[in-house]
């Protein structure tokens, strides 16, 4: 019996170690392959941000030129169309002006008549 009783006492002992010693030398190593690729991929990756910031800033810096343009053509017609309006509106004062004086005109002949 002693040495059923031993095989049992010692099997779980190696089980309990086992994997926890497996997942330790697990952890350790996955560190070491996760440092060595962030090492030899780094430049690469900071290469493709700064491209992305590049064109980024570049389509930014071009939807901003877009803008403004459409802005000064937009000024631009709006300041036309006043100007339009304005011609408009002194035609129609200085019709309405000389209705108004060729009425009075003719008012003061029939008193004088």
């Amino acid at each position: 019996m002693n040495e059923t009783r031993d095989e049992h006492t010692t099997e779980p002992r190696l089980e309990a170690a086992g994997p926890s010693s497996g997942f330790l030398l697990g952890f350790v190593g996955g560190t070491l392959v996760g440092t060595a690729a962030g090492v030899l991929f780094a430049p690469q990756i900071s290469a493709a941000l700064r491209n992305i910031r590049r064109q980024l800033t570049d389509t930014a810096a071009g939807a901003g030129g877009a803008a403004a343009e459409h802005y000064r053509e937009a000024t631009t017609r709006v300041g036309d169309a006043v100007d339009d309006l304005q011609q408009k509106g002194r035609a129609v004062y200085r019709n309405a002006l000389t209705a108004v004086v060729r009425g009075a005109e003719d008012v003061k002949e029939r008193r004088s008549l």
